[in-house]
């Protein structure tokens, strides 16, 4: 019998939520141990890939946001400089 991506993905799940068990879960679906383990590392080896991916994601926004962050930080306000100025002139030291 042929299997789907998603009739493959739910029977490795079942195998996993029952201690990757993979001659019960054969048993059940009535199919090989060998075929419960293949679809267990195909899906093990997919939710890896994707969390991966996931957590560059992640990653690239926080590096984002923390470089526009320092960017906001080290911009001079004319407004201030300009105050700094005049109270540097009124103690004398420029």
């Amino acid at each position: 019998m042929n299997y789907n991506e998603s009739q493959q993905k739910e029977i490795a799940q079942y195998a996993i939520e029952h201690d990757n068990n993979y001659k019960a879960t054969g048993e059940k679906y009535e199919i090989s141990y060998q075929q419960v383990a293949a679809w267990v590392r195909k899906y093990k080896k997919s939710t890896t890939a994707t969390k991966v991916s996931k957590t560059q994601k992640k990653s690239q926004k926080s590096t984002a946001t923390q470089a526009s962050t320092l960017d906001v930080l080290n911009r001079k306000d004319p407004v201030l400089e300009a105050q700094l100025r005049e109270v540097k002139k009124r103690l004398g030291l420029i």
